[in-house]
């Protein structure tokens, strides 16, 4: 998808916020200002939401000497949704439709997210589940998936940021315990970019219990083919089914061919006019070939 110019406004203010609480260095503040300005009024013509947050976080590690830091952000959430894990797999379990319910709150859960709302806490865990409770996965995509999960024997799960991978782990649970057949392998960041989920915090999750971890290969916070490892780019081509998690997988595959079954929250205006959405609500919709 191309770069909007809602994009340009929300990745200034959301990591200028950030690095401004981070940094007292008045000068290379006002140097690190002037840059992601220049980033934004001038992105090259191909370019979306997130090559322009890469290209912030590189220019934050050239001024500052390293990448803007979620650490203590990522921390917080993978430890707050960990911690609530079992009941809430407990309740997805029991409840009369396990895979709508999981997609439920894996839609909501895509809330935390840092390149959007940079003034996130612990509590946001709240506006998940209340999100959630309002969410009803579109019926046809719904009977899609399943009839799909039927017959598969593999499955990408592409993640996107931290404490909502958790809720993805709680999916990709249901799904084995549905369809014991599919070998599932969960896909993260290559690097570290924003709060985005790496081999890091999959391990910390214990992700690796319910799915084979590999990386993509490049520091993106999204999914951008050009640049996949060889590995990677094997999965999409290869895989019977693909699940992808949040705007910036949205933003870098979409259009570009492969079959895929999306789970977001409409957070932008313009993400929400295309699919005729309300903005704030989640979304889980296909794309076909």
């Amino acid at each position: 998808m191309t770069l909007d110019e809602e994009c340009k406004g929300c990745l200034y203010n959301s990591q200028m916020k950030k690095v401004e609480r981070s940094h007292t260095d008045k000068a290379k503040l006002e140097k690190f200002r002037q840059r992601v300005r220049e980033l934004c009024e001038n992105p090259p013509a191909h370019y979306c939401a997130p090559l322009l947050m890469r290209d912030i976080d590189g220019a934050h590690r050239k001024i500052f000497g390293g990448g803007i830091d979620y650490s203590a952000e990522k921390q917080m959430f993978n430890s707050a949704v960990l911690a609530m894990e079992g009941d809430l797999f407990s309740h997805i379990t029991a409840s009369p439709d396990p895979l709508a319910e999981a997609i439920k709150y894996a839609a909501a859960a895509n809330y935390i997210d840092f390149a959007k709302l940079s003034d996130l806490n612990a509590d946001s865990i709240a506006t998940v589940k209340q999100a959630a409770e309002k969410t009803v996965p579109d019926a046809a995509t719904l009977a899609l998936l399943k009839s799909r999960l039927e017959s598969a024997e593999t499955l990408l799960y592409v993640h996107d940021n931290c404490g909502e991978v958790v809720f993805d782990k709680i999916l990709i649970r249901i799904i084995k315990n549905l369809y014991p057949q599919i070998f599932v392998t969960s896909l993260v960041r290559g690097g570290e970019i924003i709060n985005d989920a790496t081999r890091k915090d999959a391990e910390f999750i214990g992700l690796a219990q319910y799915s084979t971890v590999e990386d993509s290969g490049e520091t993106v916070p999204g999914t951008y083919l050009k640049e996949l490892s060889p590995r990677a780019l094997r999965l999409f081509k290869e895989s019977d089914v693909i699940i992808s998690k949040g705007l910036g997988n949205l933003e870098t595959l979409f259009g570009e061919g492969y079959d895929i079954f999306y789970i977001f929250m409409c957070k932008c205006a313009h993400i929400a006019r295309r699919f005729s959405l309300p903005q704030w609500s989640t979304a889980f919709v296909h794309e076909g070939r």
